[in-house]
């Protein structure tokens, strides 16, 4: 499990959405109350955005504060399955999907077992 925020990816989502929104970096920088500068420095990674300044991006570009951190242990799991899995089972045929069911339940056994044999007390 990653332990960080990897604040490129970061930027990469922020980038992402506000060119879904078709919004310049002025125009958002506009709606966030920072420069396009700054905006710009979030988008490449090389600045991290404060929880404040995320806030602001999650109302300015309709995006829940979970996009933004999708693949890092702080996401909420609802939202990996609605915003990335769902997605991509949506692009598979039923033989796939199939496939795929098979492959959770084998997971999920593995899982049980994992944290039965890591819960017993001796």
């Amino acid at each position: 499990m990653q332990s960080a925020i990897n604040f490129k990816k970061v930027g990469e989502r922020i980038r992402n959405a506000r060119e879904e929104k078709h919004l310049t970096q002025a125009e958002l920088g506009a709606l966030c109350e920072c420069t396009n500068n700054h905006l710009s420095h979030l988008e490449t990674g090389q600045s991290k955005p404060s929880l404040t300044m995320l806030l602001r991006l999650s109302n300015a570009l309709g995006k829940d504060l979970n996009y933004f951190i999708l693949d890092t242990p702080y996401v909420a799991p609802g939202c990996v399955i609605n915003t990335e899995i769902a997605e991509k089972l949506n692009r598979c045929d039923s033989s796939t999907l199939v496939a795929i069911n098979e492959i959770i339940d084998i997971l999920l056994k593995q899982q049980n077992e994992l944290a039965a044999k890591y819960t017993m007390v001796d």
